[in-house]
Parts: structure tokens; C-alpha cells; sequence
């Protein structure tokens, strides 16, 4: 039988605050009830987009250790404040009136913030490169506007019990743009390509692992059989690395593939200056446009897009600002956050935000004292106010974290965030031996952002009777003695560390196993906090046991029970992506990973 397609589900910017200036922020966010009129953002607004609904506005305060769901509810004057404001937003998105005939000639430009390393996505480690290039080429499978994982090149797909193969039966009627037939021979060579570890790509560790062989079936049919049991399959092929490149290209090697990418996209490539722009064409003849391709519905309404896009990239906040301002862009993403009002007021601007998937939190070493106590995890979540941490830290682009996992990532359950209650952090403290609280250190990079992060967090803390020493570093040192530290937790410098996430994937697999599993300590991933359960790694082996969605879902919501209760993490908040564009642009939007979203993206007449 034919699976059915399930649902699938960076850092604020800001200026350098020293010390006061954050303590003066601080104080703001943290008046009390009477302030009522906060001059901050909204810090837990629902995203439409994400179909999750509002995030919970109260705060749990109850009595012993746990996860804040018991006891009763009180508002804090932060949260009433909050409550009371709007995200810095227009008002109105802009639309093309219902039949009124739009321009495909339109040269727009856009500006962002990174460069382009590559222009293979195989080899691509950033969000906003790969959402450029997921505009050239297309995947088996992808997103659509809420992360719900949708069939592009494939048409629908089967697999085993045990989620050892895989069999994908493609659409027809579709060609790169060179001209080479879509067909099974095209799918195996970008298959044999995602599994060859010689080519030492970035992103070859998505499923190189796992690929055993790929057999064209028939000339639209391929049978992919794996290693072991992998029933996060089908959402890996989401991501944006595995699009799919024309045979022709990958015969070519490695050279052509990173600057002469053709695929099977909305737009088509034209040519990549490097530190100086990209410019995609628009591909009419997309197969996207064709309902009859597309099983009855088309992706993007025939006459969206334009004829061109130049991709500029502009690091410095506001120069990226003033281009859109001044006309030289058409839209810009990320936007500032201390730009989002003043963008929001023009009049010719449109300014939107819009829940991610990037969850932000602060590793602890589960294997260090203090930290191998779970009371004192749980101490460090009551500790410091989230609420606070949005306004004065993200600028209210942000909503509380409610599991490891962002609300729109496939198989998230929602928890109760833990409450800001400084009471229960220091009887947990007591009752784990520490009366008086205790010294440690938190590693962070010498990022503007990571810097404000961390010194509100030594802040906080501070009033739990927690001394915290903020050790920043270069971000290659980062790299060497915390994400690739070698040898047990217990020998590590690390002792906590901020940093965030995101499930390129869409699933929880992606946004769990290589942060949290025993298998992913540094070296081999990111599992900072050298966590090890064995309950919580068994409900993530047998998730992708199965190809069961069903099962899968009951499992990973297992596993997210188990880390709430753990606390591996101090959990703070779901990111927020910005973006904007100038008023006569509609349908630009940002997907919940952060990639570039214009689909539908047309000029008003």
C-alpha cells in the first residue's frame, strides 16, 4: 500500500550591551503588573503559519521538582506586559488583486546576510545557501509553507515493515534544464552521489550511513534498500541538501557541481560571482506550474516569479537595511532585530516574522559536577525568566521553548515551559547539596549575540546564588574544544555551552538523536550535554525501526517526556525568521527552517 504523506513539522542581532545596559533592559522587562504598557515585543505569539496556536502565557508555580505541571497559574507582569504588545510587523501583506495580470519581467534583487560557499547542496552547511539553491533544484520530497512534508519529483512512495527499503515511484513528464529526462537512472545517480564518502562533502553524513544500494526498478521506479532500519527516510529526503542534479552535472564531478548546478527548478542558474552576487533565472516551463504534472494541483500559480533574482550578500546589518529602503533591494532576510519597527513604519516596506523551527538552549555536562545532578538541571530552568530572556535578548522574536523540538517539526509534543520561580531553583539547589549555590563556566563564541545571551544568563543565575564565567572564544576554537573534544564527558573542558538547533529534516529524529543521543557525543555530533539515557536512546532506535508514523510519533513523544524531565538543557525559546520587502513585492515568505520561500512569490501591478 501506498504511504500517505505525513505532517512534517539564527540568533537575534543586536548591538553590544554592556553589562548595565543589559541590566537596564532587564530591569524593564521585569517590573512588575503595574508596568502594564512594556515598551518590548510580544514574547509567545502563536504562529498562524505553524498551525500551533498560541503558546501558553502563564506560568506554572507549584511546589517540588518536576516540570512546572502542577500548582497553580499565575500571570507575571512581563508576560501581562507582553501580552498587551504586538510582534513589529505590517499590518497588511501585500496581494496581487484577483486577476490582475503580474510581471515575470521584473529583475529583483535580494539581500542576505552570508555568502555562497558552494553552489552544491551537498555541500552547503547554511539555511540561507540552501534555500537559494532549493529554488534551482528539486527534491524527491520538501515543505510546504508549514513544514508539512509534501512529494515533488516523487509521485508516492512504499516501504517495508522495518524501514530497511524504500521503493519511490517518480512523476513523469519532467526534464532538468539541460534537457536530461527525470527517470530512475536520474534518481540513482544522485542517490550513488549522497552515499559516496570519498566525495567528502558537508552533508554526505545525512545518509551515507544508511544507503546500501539503489536499483531502477523500471524507468520511473527506484528501489532504495539500507543498511538497518531508518524510518526517518523519507523526511531526510526533505531536507535541503538532497535535491536532486542533472546526471550530466554530477558526471562532470565535483568542480562542476559546486558552480555550474542544473536541476529541475522553478528558477534556473545563471552565474555565481563569489563575494559579490548570484543571479537566477526564471524557468517558465517549470514543471511546478503544471497541474496535470502535479497530480491535479499546480505548486505555484502559472504566472508567479520573476524573470530574474540577484542574490546579494551584505553581512553588515544595516547596509541591508538601507538597500531596501533605498530601492537597491526588492526584499532582504534576515532583518535586524533592532530594524523591525523602524521597517514595520514604512510605508513602503513590508516587514514579516513568523515562527521557526531553531530552538534555543544551553548545554549542560550531565557528567560534571554539579550538573550530574538532575535537581540542580531543573534548578537551572526555574532560575532564569524566559519571558525576560525574549524581551531583553531576542527582542521579543521569539516564543518559550516547549520541548526540545520547534512546534513545527514532525512528531513535536508540547510540555509545560518551566516556570520562573527562584523559590523551587534554590530548595532544588539545597536539596542537591548546594545550599549556597556554586561557580561554573559557560562557553560561548565572541559573537555580539552570543555575548548579550550569556551575560544575561550570568545575570539571572546570579540570583539563584549561581556564579557563572563567561569563557568566549573564536568560533574555531569553539569548534575544537567543544563540538570536537575528544574523550569522556567527565574530561572535557565544557561545562555549559549556548547554542540552538534546528531539524533541517522537519522530523524528530534530526532535531533529537544528533544533540541528545549517546551516539552523537563530540566527536561524532553535537551531544554537548553528554547525555546518556538508555530509556530515552531505545524510544529513538525503535522510531526508526518502523515507517510507522503512527508508532514513530508515540515514541518521540516518549522521548521528549523523558528530556523535560531530565533536563539535559536549559530550554529557552523557539527563534523567530524576519524578513522584508518593499511593497510592491508580494508572496515573499521564509520557511520555518529559515530557507527562502517564494514559490508564489510575484510583483503587484
Amino acid at each position: 500500500m501506498r504511504e500517505k504523506f505525513s505532517e512534517a513539522q539564527s540568533s537575534g542581532r543586536g548591538g553590544r550591551n554592556d553589562e548595565k545596559e543589559i541590566k537596564d533592559l532587564q530591569d524593564k522587562a521585569l517590573a512588575g503588573s503595574a508596568a502594564g504598557s512594556m515598551a518590548l515585543f510580544m514574547t509567545a505569539c502563536g504562529s498562524s503559519e505553524t498551525g500551533n496556536g498560541n503558546a501558553s502565557q502563564t506560568q506554572e508555580s507549584g511546589t517540588g521538582a518536576g516540570n512546572g505541571k502542577e500548582g497553580t497559574t499565575a500571570q507575571t507582569g512581563t508576560e501581562q506586559a507582553a501580552a498587551e504588545t504586538a510582534l513589529p510587523v505590517s499590518k497588511t501583506e501585500p496581494s496581487v488583486p484577483e486577476g490582475a495580470s503580474v510581471s515575470q519581467k521584473t529583475d529583483v534583487t535580494a539581500a542576505m546576510s552570508v555568502d555562497f560557499m558552494t553552489m552544491d547542496p551537498m555541500d552547503t552547511s547554511d539555511t540561507l545557501s540552501g534555500g537559494v539553491q532549493r529554488l534551482i533544484m528539486d527534491g524527491l520530497f520538501g515543505f510546504d509553507d508549514e513544514m508539512k512534508i509534501i512529494p515533488l519529483l516523487a509521485e508516492s512512495y512504499e516501504a517495508n515493515e522495518d524501514a530497511t527499503e524504500y521503493v519511490i515511484h517518480l512523476r513523469q513528464g519532467i526534464s532538468f534544464s539541460d534537457g536530461t529526462p527525470l527517470n530512475a537512472e536520474a534518481a540513482k545517480a544522485n542517490f550513488d552521489r549522497w552515499g559516496d564518502k570519498e566525495l567528502g562533502l558537508k552533508r554526505t553524513t545525512l545518509l551515507c550511513n544508511v544507503l546500501k544500494s539503489t536499483e531502477a526498478v523500471d524507468e520511473y521506479t527506484v528501489k532504495v534498500t539500507l543498511t538497518e532500519p531508518f524510518g526517518a527516510f523519507v523526511a531526510t529526503l526533505a531536507h535541503p541538501a538532497c535535491v536532486l542534479m542533472s546526471p550530466q552535472v554530477i558526471e562532470q564531478g565535483k568542480e562542476a557541481c559546486a558552480e555550474r548546478p542544473v536541476g529541475t527548478g522553478q528558477y534556473l542558474f545563471k552565474e555565481w560571482i563569489a563575494g559579490d552576487h548570484t543571479t537566477v533565472t526564471l524557468n517558465k516551463d517549470w514543471w511546478g506550474y503544471d497541474p496535470e504534472i502535479c497530480g491535479g494541483k499546480a505548486l505555484a500559480e502559472p504566472d508567479a516569479g520573476f524573470q530574474s533574482i540577484t542574490f546579494r550578500p551584505v553581512g553588515e546589518n544595516a547596509s541591508r537595511v538601507a538597500m531596501l529602503q533605498s530601492g537597491e533591494a526588492d526584499f532582504i532576510w534576515p532583518v535586524p532585530t533592532e530594524s523591525m519597527e523602524t521597517l514595520a513604519a514604512d510605508e513602503n516596506v513590508y516587514v514579516g516574522a513568523d515562527e521557526g523551527i531553531v530552538v534555543r538552549y544551553m548545554f549542560m555536562n550531565t557528567q560534571k559536577a554539579p550538573f550530574n545532578d538532575v535537581r540542580v538541571r531543573q534548578a537551572m530552568n526555574y532560575a532564569i525568566d524566559k519571558d525576560a530572556y525574549i524581551a531583553v535578548v531576542k527582542n521579543g522574536l521569539a516564543s518559550k521553548a516547549t520541548s526540545i523540538l520547534g512546534p513545527a517539526t514532525q512528531h513535536y509534543k508540547r510540555n509545560e515551559p518551566y516556570a520562573y520561580d527562584l523559590e523551587k531553583a534554590r530548595k532544588l539547589l539545597t536539596d542537591a547539596g548546594y545550599p549556597d549555590g556554586f561557580e561554573t563556566s559557560l562557553i560561548c563564541t565572541t559573537t555580539t549575540s552570543d555575548l548579550k545571551q550569556c551575560e544575561f544568563i550570568q545575570q539571572q543565575l546570579a540570583q539563584a546564588g549561581i556564579t557563572v564565567n563567561i569563557n568566549s572564544m573564536e568560533k574555531a576554537i569553539v569548534s575544537e574544544k567543544v563540538e570536537s573534544a575528544e574523550g569522556p564527558g567527565s574530561e572535557v573542558e565544557v561545562e555549559m555551552y549556548m547554542s540552538g538547533w534546528s531539524s533541517s529534516t522537519g522530523d524528530a529524529d534530526w532535531g533529537i538523536r544528533p544533540v541528545l543521543a549517546k551516539e552523537s557525543e563530540p566527536p561524532k555530533s553535537y551531544n554537548i550535554s553528554y547525555f546518556e539515557n538508555d530509556e530515552m536512546d531505545g524510544c529513538l532506535k525503535a522510531a526508526l525501526e518502523t515507517a510507522d508514523e503512527e508508532k514513530r510519533a508515540e515514541l518521540y513523544a516518549k522521548a521528549q517526556d523523558i528530556i523535560w524531565e531530565e533536563c539535559p538543557v536549559v530550554f529557552f525559546a523557539n527563534d523567530y525568521n524576519t524578513w522584508a520587502s518593499a511593497a510592491d513585492v508580494a508572496n515573499v515568505k521564509i520557511y520555518p527552517d529559515g530557507g527562502l520561500n517564494i514559490r508564489n512569490a510575484r510583483m503587484n501591478p
